[in-house]
């Protein structure tokens, strides 16, 4: 066990780590303990389950292999959605066509978080995560953050992205700067091209290619982690 002490910047102060946080080479997930593994994680979910989602620490530094049920539900559920759309956000019609719905306006980000940096595979998909590294998800990956590459088999959502999004169906970012791949392509603003059958970059909507390099001002505040 090692106790750290130090601050990490976000967005309105600072976010304390928690004061105790297990190490180890290996770890079955999920769990309920503040953890660190420089290693691998093997199990059904790399982010915490139930109470202990919003208020648990787990950062892995290596591999995560795990079933990803969440990720089943969600890329189902966020499916249905996103292509028949849903009233909200004061009136709104939300769907994977609209522009609306942005991850910055529906996530509820928790105390510490979850953070992956290196390789994970799921087969259902990861879930509000912190992504950095490669990920491989067989139906869908809603994370806060993604610096890397990811490849989801349906959907991925994304608050922040910088790297490369690709999904067979849809990929939706609120801020975006790089690419992104899938017959559906939307993203609030950021220099991205999006390469696609429908895509949408603010107001703008382009079929096959869409190209912004000058970021888009929409007015609204996008979170950035560390």
């Amino acid at each position: 066990m090692i106790i750290i002490t130090s601050f990490r910047t976000q967005v309105k102060g600072q976010e304390q780590l928690p004061a105790h946080i297990d190490t180890s080479f290996f770890s079955w997930s999920p769990g309920h303990n503040h953890k660190v593994v420089n290693g691998i994680t093997v199990g059904w979910t790399a982010h915490p389950w139930s109470t202990w989602s919003d208020t648990t620490f787990v950062k892995v530094n290596g591999v995560n292999l795990e079933v990803g049920p969440l990720g089943i539900i969600g890329g189902l559920y966020g499916t249905l959605i996103g292509l028949v759309g849903v009233e909200q956000e004061k009136g709104k019609r939300v769907s994977f066509f609209s522009n609306s719905g942005y991850a910055s306006t529906t996530y509820v980000y928790p105390t510490y978080g979850t953070y992956i940096n290196g390789l994970s595979v799921s087969i259902g998909g990861m879930k509000e995560t912190y992504n950095h590294g490669l990920f491989l998800n067989g139906l869908s990956g809603f994370c806060y953050e993604l610096e890397g590459v990811q490849v989801s088999g349906l959907i991925n959502y994304t608050d922040r992205l910088s790297g490369v999004s690709v999904a067979a169906l849809a990929n939706v970012a609120t801020e975006a700067k790089g690419l992104q791949i899938g017959l559906i392509n939307k993203c609030q603003t950021g220099k991205v091209l999006q390469i696609g059958l429908f895509n949408r970059i603010g107001r703008r909507v382009v079929p096959v290619i869409n190209l912004n390099w000058k970021k888009v001002q929409t007015g609204t505040s996008t979170r950035h982690v560390p």
